[in-house]
C-alpha cells in the first residue's frame, strides 16, 4: 500500500495547484461579472459596446459547437507549435553550448528574426506556411522559441565549474555530461521560459489566424465583429481569455509534477 501511495504522491501536487487556479479564476470571473453587470446596467451601457454577461452567456450557449470548434483547432495549434518551439529551442541551446563560434555567430540573427514586426513580414509567411493550420503552428513556433532558447541556454550554463571538470575526469562524454549535469541543472530555467511563451501562445495563435483567416478564435472574433455580433464577439474573448490561462496553469501543473516526481 506504502508504494502505491508512493506512486500516487508526485500527481497530487500537480493536481492541487490545477484545482486551486481553478477555483480562483473561476471566482475571479465571478467578481468580474458582477462588476461587468452592475457597470452596464447602473451606466445604461448600449449593447453594441457592452452586452451585460447575462447575454454573454446566452449567446455561448446558443453558438456553442461553433466556439468549441474554433477554441479546439486554436489549442491544437498552440500546443503544436509549442512542442516545434521547444524542439527548436532545445536544439539550439545545446548547440550553442557545444559551439561558442556558432553562439556568436547565430544569435545575432535569431535577435534580428525575433525583432522583426510580424506584421511586416506577414505576406512572406503566409506564402511560406498557407493559411492552414500550418500557419498558426509556424507564427506560435516563431514567436515563442526565443525565450524558451535563452532559458534554455542559461540553464545549460548553470553548473559550477568544479561539477563539470568532475565529469571530466571521470571520463564522461559529451552527451553523458549534458543528460546527467547539464539537463537537470536547466529544467526550472526551461520551466520558467516555456511560462513566459505559454502566456502569449494563445494571442500568436489567434494574431495568425488574424493574418491567414483560419477557423479559429482569432477568426471568429474578427467575424463577429464585422457582423456586429458583439456578444459571440465577447463571448469568444471570454473563451480565448479561460485557454489562455488554462494553458498557462498547464505549464505551472507541468512545472509541479516533474519537481515533485525528482524528488
Amino acid at each position: 500500500m506504502s508504494g502505491i501511495v508512493a506512486r500516487r504522491r508526485p500527481y497530487a501536487g500537480a493536481v492541487q495547484l490545477t484545482a486551486q487556479r481553478m477555483l480562483n479564476f473561476l471566482a475571479f470571473l465571478l467578481v468580474l461579472g458582477t462588476i461587468w453587470f452592475a457597470a452596464a446596467t447602473f451606466f445604461q451601457i448600449p449593447a453594441y459596446l457592452l452586452p451585460t454577461p447575462i447575454t454573454v452567456l446566452r449567446t455561448l450557449d446558443e453558438n456553442f459547437a461553433e466556439v468549441v470548434r474554433a477554441a479546439a483547432f486554436t489549442v491544437a495549434c498552440t500546443m503544436a507549435g509549442m512542442a516545434i518551439s521547444m524542439v527548436i529551442a532545445i536544439a539550439l541551446a545545446v548547440a550553442f553550448i557545444a559551439s561558442d563560434r556558432a553562439s556568436r555567430a547565430f544569435i545575432p540573427i535569431i535577435i534580428l528574426i525575433r525583432t522583426v514586426p510580424m506584421i511586416a513580414v506577414a505576406p512572406l509567411i503566409i506564402l511560406i506556411f498557407g493559411r492552414g493550420p500550418a500557419n498558426s503552428i509556424g507564427v506560435v513556433a516563431l514567436l515563442t522559441f526565443f525565450q524558451i532558447m535563452l532559458a534554455a541556454k542559461r540553464g545549460f550554463l548553470s553548473p559550477s565549474a568544479n561539477v563539470l571538470e568532475l565529469m571530466h575526469s571521470c571520463g564522461a562524454t559529451f552527451w553523458q555530461t549534458q543528460l546527467k549535469i547539464r539537463v537537470p541543472f536547466a529544467i526550472p530555467y526551461l520551466f520558467t521560459g516555456l511560462r513566459i511563451a505559454a502566456g502569449s501562445s494563445i494571442l500568436c495563435a489567434m494574431f495568425a489566424e488574424w493574418l491567414s483567416g483560419a477557423p479559429g478564435l482569432g477568426m471568429l472574433i474578427l467575424e463577429s465583429y464585422s457582423v456586429q455580433n458583439f456578444p459571440l464577439m465577447w463571448a469568444t474573448v471570454l473563451t480565448s481569455t479561460t485557454a489562455a490561462f488554462m494553458f498557462f496553469t498547464l505549464t505551472l501543473a507541468m512545472e509541479q509534477l516533474v519537481t515533485d516526481w525528482s524528488r
